[in-house]
């Protein structure tokens, strides 16, 4: 009985081991001649268009050789690739789905095999649509005008600091000027306590 688990358990191993890994579908490369010409086709003209959409209407480099299943893009923004494989309708999704499919048939009747086949393929293919061009153009208004406030924002608190400063400094003044009138009394007082002072001695 206990033999009989441990073979089952090294045959689930073997299985997963003959399931490649990866890191993310950009690692992912398949056969092209097992992959109909006509649907290499549709690959490339939705890997084109969508990093086209990605690279908001302005790429650098946008290819894609049917015959290879071999691709460019780079956006002209930033001189680097987009993240095509977070995206759907792009080349690394488009092959990953397929090694998953091919996975999957591979191992029919196998469950631990198509566990293998979920774990270390499919969940690495993309399932989030590529960004409509009204989509990136809301997210462009929008950073825009957050950028916007922010600058606002600052400009107000400087102007705040600023006045604030200003009365400060006016108030400073005024006290300073005050003091410097209530000196001079001093003096004047003095001065004519004097003069009285010398009649009187004057008058005797």
């Amino acid at each position: 009985m206990r033999s009989s688990a441990v073979l089952v358990a090294v045959a689930a191993a073997l299985v997963s081991a003959q399931v490649p890994t990866y890191k993310s579908s950009l690692n992912m490369t398949i056969d092209p001649n097992t992959v109909a010409q006509q649907q290499r086709a549709v690959w490339c003209q939705a890997q084109t268009n969508t990093c086209q959409v990605l690279c908001d209407n302005n790429a650098d480099d946008n290819d894609c050789d049917q015959a290879t299943l071999k691709y460019d893009c780079t956006c002209a923004s930033n001189s680097s690739a987009p993240g095509l494989q977070y995206y759907t309708q792009t080349l690394p999704t488009f092959i990953c789905e397929q090694l998953y499919a091919n996975c999957i048939q591979t191992n029919a009747g196998n469950q631990d095999g198509q566990r293998a086949c979920k774990n270390n393929i499919q969940k690495l293919c993309a399932t989030q649509n590529p960004p409509t061009a009204a989509e990136i153009s809301s997210a462009e208004d929008q950073s825009t005008a957050a950028a916007t406030a922010t600058t606002k924002a600052a400009s107000t608190h400087h102007a705040a600091t600023t006045t604030g400063a200003q009365t400060a400094s006016s108030a400073a003044q005024s006290t300073t000027s005050s003091g410097f009138a209530a000196a001079t009394l001093g003096p004047a007082g003095s001065g004519a306590f004097a003069i009285a002072a010398g009649i009187m001695a004057y008058m005797l």
